[in-house]
């Protein structure tokens, strides 16, 4: 998978980390550097709560993974104080991972203005480009005040084909509502299910708008169920 992305021209190869041994996104990571050393790496994201700074890197070095390429995205997972654990883990990732860039996770306004301020960038997720605007908005404000350069924005858009696209992608983004995070961050946009992310037929030209905004569109396919 990871030649054929690199053959059709994208340059960097996210995997998903789901916060436990056996859907560990590094461990995939490692797989694709080998495969395709042409491709940058990103994971997204590290659950701080789950995972700490120390561990990460001790699996970062274990694995070999080459930081130069690396985007080590992390998130607060359902920490209590998400700010917090996030601040104090991007600043001991830095320490113990120099050279690899670290990337936040930001579905909120706060959230974003703290990757601008300490991070190298941002991914979003599930956001319409409108809800992007905004968010970037933050994140620059964060780098402004913390006498920063702009950070790299990036976002998971996902993408499905065929005649049920829209009801998948509707399906998949009615189940992330039901987490209050996200909940809340779908509230803000007032956007219907199926309207966040791209479906159909033509998907480049309904990636357009993100690309417009981004530096970096992560397209998140949802295949059929099996």
């Amino acid at each position: 998978m990871a030649l054929e992305v690199e053959r059709l021209g994208y340059d960097t190869f996210w995997i998903n980390d789901g916060g436990r041994p056996e859907a560990d996104g590094l461990a995939g990571l490692a797989t694709v550097a080998r495969a395709a050393p042409g491709l940058r790496l990103g994971v997204g994201v590290l659950p701080l709560d789950r995972r700490t700074p120390a561990e990460i890197a001790r699996h970062v070095r274990d694995l070999g993974l080459p930081l130069d390429r690396l985007l080590i995205g992390v998130g607060s997972g359902g920490a209590p104080k998400p700010l917090g654990i996030v601040r104090a883990g991007v600043l001991e990732l830095r320490d113990l991972l120099p050279g690899a860039r670290i990337v936040v996770s930001a579905l909120g306004p706060r959230m974003s203005r703290l990757a601008g301020e300490i991070a190298d960038g941002v991914l979003f997720n599930w956001a319409v480009p409108e809800r992007l605007l905004d968010l970037s908005d933050r994140v620059a404000e964060g780098a402004r005040d913390a006498g920063r350069h702009p950070v790299e924005r990036w976002a998971y858009v996902r993408a499905a084909v065929g005649s049920d696209a829209l009801e998948r992608l509707a399906g998949e983004a009615g189940r992330y509502a039901g987490y209050p995070a996200y909940g809340r961050a779908f509230g803000s946009m007032g956007a219907e299910f199926r309207e966040v992310g791209v479906a159909g037929h033509d998907l480049p030209a309904q990636l357009a708008p993100y690309r417009v905004i981004l530096e970096g569109v992560v397209v998140r396919a949802l295949p059929h169920e099996w």
